[in-house]
């Protein structure tokens, strides 16, 4: 489970980000981030229910895009920041139309991917290659 402090909770703190947010896409994935005063960032996850129909999916993916913050913030000691002068952000992280089809690891690479365009994740070694490699496959 994504710790409290990281979490956005309230309807209101989702339509909050998404109405003066900006927004930035890729097939997997629709993410709008504005700025905060907290001391660290704060991530909501929105499922959809016209493109997952039962509750049980909506939560099965979920739980996989909290695990993939989570091991980002674990590898990153609690930082989703790119350096100490950078600030804190909201995220609302919506999924899209090709997310179900794609398998973790390219689901995992399209988030970081999408998060580095916007300049709010570190871009590791290892967040790298992990795309890298699938791409090689493909």
């Amino acid at each position: 489970m994504l710790w409290k402090p990281y979490r956005l909770r309230k309807n209101w703190q989702f339509q909050e980000v998404i109405q003066t947010g900006r927004k930035i896409a890729n097939p997997s994935f629709v993410i709008f981030s504005t700025t905060n005063d907290l001391k660290n960032c704060q991530f909501g996850i929105s499922i959809p229910q016209k493109l997952i129909k039962t509750a049980v999916e909506r939560n099965h993916y979920k739980r996989q895009i909290r695990n993939i913050l989570i091991l980002h913030l674990k590898e990153h000691k609690d930082s989703c920041q790119i350096d100490n002068n950078h600030s804190h952000h909201d995220f609302v992280i919506i999924i899209r139309y090709s997310y179900p089809k794609n398998d973790f690891t390219t689901n995992q690479g399209n988030l970081y991917k999408l998060m580095c365009k916007s300049c709010y994740f570190k871009l590791t070694k290892k967040t790298n290659n992990i795309w890298r490699e699938k791409e090689k496959v493909n």
